[in-house]
This record gives C-alpha cells, structure tokens and sequence, in this order.
C-alpha cells in the first residue's frame, strides 16, 4: 500500500521540486498539492494522507492553528516541516504542537521521500544536533511543573 502524501507549502518553487521528487518514488503516492491552508486542511481532512509536508513560510500562529486543526480532522496524519531557514525556536514549538519531524530546504532531494517513509512508520525526522535542545525543553518543562506543585 502506497504512502499517501499532501503538500502545504507557499514557496511554489519548493512545492514543485518536493511534488517532482515524490512522483518519482515507489510506494510514495502524491495525494495533492496546495499553496492556500484553508483549502488545504478541508482537503487533508477528507482525503486523510498518511504524511504531510508543510512548509514552515506560515506566521507561527497559523502554524500552530493548522496543527492543531489537523490533529482534530485527520489525527493519523503525520506532519513534516520544510524549514527554509526558520529558527530552532519556530521548529521547536511547531514539533511541540505536533510535528513529527522536519528537513531543512538544502537536504530535501537527498531526505524527503526517507523521511516520509520513516515518520509513516512511527519514528520521529529531527536532525541528531535538534535531540538535545529538545531534551533540554522538556527537563525544563518538567523541572517547572514539578516547582509549581509544590507552591
């Protein structure tokens, strides 16, 4: 069974290279591709793609908003950011409202459909340099929740 796979992006240029390198891979099938969000989750929430590719050229409210929609429409749809150049902050708190992964612009021919193909099977796409700010974020996180208990 083929991964099914949509495109959200606003960068039309990337969104045709990402469309091109998935039409070429075997088990990989390209559900749909769109530039306009709205659109693009009525979409997403009918057609239910197993992946979707987002690129991260929304405002971080709108990003936040597009997931959380997402995970109410289409819940098994996992997410994978494009980030252009987007800061650590911005992919940090998109992975946190619940991104699964992401590739930055300069590695998507080389990554993309292997980065499909693993967050389809369970596993997370974050480059290893990510995992330990990650880690620091939720000690953080936790160190504070455990404070606030005790006041």
């Amino acid at each position: 069974m083929a991964i099914t796979t949509f495109i959200l992006d606003h960068h039309k240029k990337r969104l045709r290279t990402c469309a091109r390198l998935l039409l070429r891979q075997k088990g990989i099938q390209l559900a749909g591709e769109l530039q306009n969000e709205r659109e693009a989750i009525v979409l997403i929430g009918r057609l239910k793609p197993h992946v979707l590719v987002l690129g991260l050229s929304l405002s971080l409210v709108s990003t936040k908003r597009l997931l959380l929609s997402l995970r109410r429409k289409s819940p098994r749809t996992k997410v994978i950011l494009l980030t252009g150049g987007a800061s650590q902050t911005r992919v940090l708190e998109s992975l946190a409202y619940g991104a699964v992964g992401y590739i930055d612009d300069r590695v998507l021919a080389t990554f993309l459909p292997k980065a499909i193909r693993s967050v389809h099977a369970g596993e997370g796409w974050i480059p290893r340099k990510m995992v330990g700010q990650i880690l620091d974020r939720i000690m953080h996180a936790s160190s504070s929740r455990r404070r606030l208990s005790r006041s």
